[in-house]
């Protein structure tokens, strides 16, 4: 390698890294800090859908085995956990994703949420699975609620 070569891949590198050092600034707002991460933003709404969703699975399997022992008084806690779970799986959804159609969703699954805490209120005395779904979704309607505010 000659002196000309030499420098010039000298210079040919330097050009490289100071582009790559350009294209990793502007993909980072220009040096700016880079904006939260919806996930990390919405962490609240992703915890509290993901718990109600955990605790309504495990209700609803206890519903449907007191259903299937003759136990009729658990069909209105049975429904009202299966209109829960679908919510509260869009709602980790649209929170990690950060959509736009978040504030509309977390409104009205704060009411679905309401609806099942009431229903598993009525047997949470005396089964500990409606007494978690319960209380997790008392907890994923309040932080609907306040992130729809």
């Amino acid at each position: 390698m000659n002196r000309r070569q030499f420098v010039l891949a000298g210079a040919s590198s330097v050009a490289v890294g100071l582009g790559a050092r350009a294209l990793a600034q502007a993909s980072e707002g220009g040096g700016a800090p880079a904006p939260a991460r919806p996930w990390i933003r919405n962490a609240v709404l992703v915890d509290a859908g993901a718990d109600c969703v955990k605790a309504g699975e495990i209700c609803l399997e206890h519903c449907l085995e007191q259903l299937r022992a003759g136990d009729k008084s658990m069909v209105r806690c049975s429904e009202t956990v299966s209109a829960m779970l679908p919510m509260c799986r869009a709602l980790q959804a649209l929170a990690i994703q950060g959509s736009p159609h978040l504030k509309a969703h977390a409104t009205l699954c704060a009411k679905v949420c309401r609806d099942c805490e009431a229903a598993c209120k009525v047997h949470a005395g005396h089964h500990e699975a409606c007494k978690r779904c319960m209380e997790t979704c008392q907890r994923c309607a309040a932080a609907c609620e306040k992130y729809a505010a």
